[in-house]
């Protein structure tokens, strides 16, 4: 009888107080559990059980649904883009037109062409099997450290191996490396360079039009043969004693290598002692480090700065598409900004976002028109998975803004307050209250319905205990 009973509540309350206090912004409003509504940016969302289901369609038809932290996806329809995560870091998947990429654990797939049986493709499940389709049709497999062919692996173009790392040999271009018992024995070989290594015994690399480079028993002895155009000279080091480089432009000295060393250039000038302790750098990179309590160095518009190495970095980049600047103290505090240049849009695309973690994060956009603030943030980065799957649990406080219109929710809606720029204005505190007011609507409820009245142009709508409700008239 008990169940019967709260069905039957939730049944008249759900219809008819429902209709009584939906409004053009919030449609529906059950607090945590269910609440439907047009946010800020013009999307029509749906939440329920709090932080876990989700539901949104944004003016552009793009859509997220979301019942975290099991599943994730958000889809952008004008660039046939999806995204989608199940159980993140288990599962994701991105898709773009006809492309195609997943990760499961640390098995990867991409496909550059799904509608194409010929496409470009490859299934790598790390670091023990590689399969695929390069660039130029050829197929490959590898099961490592067996044997097996990889293609498009980093920077090489295929890569042969049996029984690694008893035999490996890696193609770039025109360029091939045979090593054997890796990393002891090596030849590299191609147009203009050649290489040859029994490590850690004796060694060459020569480049053309660059120079040579030697080994004997690595690291006691290096010696170099520069033949740049600009840069030319020869240069040795005996580890750890001493070393030194002469070049056209360019003289240096390593004293117990490489803890002290001291350059004189046409361009440069460097002086460390005790690297990487003090470091000081004249010239086309101005650079002063006390590692690790204080260091600058400065290059091209680019400023970094450290203090206390890892934990205080700032970044200041100015460039021409406009001005950039990052401040870490690590992990607390992120600040980044920037400021777009005049041809970009300038201060009208300027935008900031700031984090003091574990608390609070804020963003603003578009010179501040547009704003978003979370009470608590425990992401220790800026977005990404972390921020669309779990992230909701712990923002106990959300508000966000775009210029006059307001949303801002506490405990996933069991308060919420909204305002719109026509006068509207809207606030509830679940389950014992609900108010709106607005140009031509508006209305309150008490305990969802025990005493309530709406408001449509000149005409009312009272409801008293639920199911009695009279007026339907207009107005004094």
């Amino acid at each position: 009888m008990r169940s019967i009973l709260i069905s039957l509540w939730l049944l008249l309350t759900s219809t008819g107080l429902a209709a009584a206090e939906s409004s053009s912004v919030i449609a529906h409003d059950w607090g945590p559990f269910y609440r439907s509504w047009t946010d800020v940016h013009g999307n029509q969302r749906t939440r329920f059980l709090g932080p876990i289901g989700e539901h949104m369609v944004s003016p552009e038809e793009d859509t997220l649904h979301a019942f975290r932290p099991l599943y994730f996806t958000w889809r952008v329809e004008n660039e046939d883009a999806r995204r989608s995560e199940v159980l993140w870091p288990l599962y994701s998947r991105r898709s773009r037109e006809e492309r195609v990429y997943w990760r499961f654990l640390l098995t990867v797939f991409w496909n550059w062409d799904v509608e194409d049986s010929d496409s470009r493709w490859r299934i790598w499940s790390l670091p023990f099997y590689f399969q695929g389709r390069d660039t130029h049709g050829e197929t490959y497999l590898a099961l490592f450290p067996i044997a097996g062919r990889i293609h498009e692996f980093f920077f090489w173009d295929r890569i042969d191996f049996t029984l690694f790392p008893l035999y490996v040999k890696s193609q770039l271009n025109e360029i091939e490396a045979v090593s054997y018992l890796w990393p002891f024995y090596s030849r590299t070989s191609g147009p203009g360079i050649d290489r040859f290594r029994v490590f850690p015994f004796y060694g060459y690399s020569e480049m053309e039009s660059v120079g040579r480079k030697t080994f004997v028993m690595w690291p006691f002895w290096n010696q170099v043969h520069y033949t740049m155009p600009k840069s030319q000279g020869k240069g040795w080091i005996l580890f750890p004693l001493l070393g030194h480089l002469k070049l056209t432009d360019q003289d240096t000295w390593w004293f117990l290598p490489p803890i002290f060393r001291y350059s004189i250039g046409e361009e440069q000038n460097r002086l460390f002692g005790p690297w990487p302790i003090v470091q000081r750098e004249e010239g086309e990179v101005d650079k002063f480090y006390l590692f690790p309590i204080y260091g600058r160095k400065q290059h091209k518009g680019i400023d970094r700065r450290f203090l206390l190495w890892p934990v205080g970095h700032y970044e200041k980049s100015e460039q021409a598409t406009g001005v950039k600047t990052k401040f870490f103290v690590v992990p607390f505090v992120q600040r980044f900004r920037e400021k777009p240049s005049e041809a970009m849009g300038g201060e009208a695309q300027s935008s900031s976002y700031t984090k003091i973690w574990p608390l609070f994060s804020h963003l603003t956009r578009e010179a501040g028109d547009i704003r978003r603030t979370a009470f608590l943030d425990f992401n220790p980065l800026r977005g990404g998975p972390l921020e669309r799957n779990y992230a909701p649990f712990w923002q106990l406080y959300v508000r966000e803004q775009v210029r006059d219109e307001v949303d801002t929710e506490i405990l996933w809606g069991l308060y919420r307050y909204a305002a719109r720029g026509d006068g509207y204005r809207y606030r509830s505190l679940f389950p014992l209250f609900s108010w709106s007011r607005g140009a031509d609507e508006g209305h309150f409820s008490f305990l969802k319905g025990l005493l309530g009245r709406r408001r449509e142009d000149e005409k009312s709508v009272w409801q008293v205990l639920y199911l009695f409700k009279f007026g339907d008239k207009e107005t004094d």
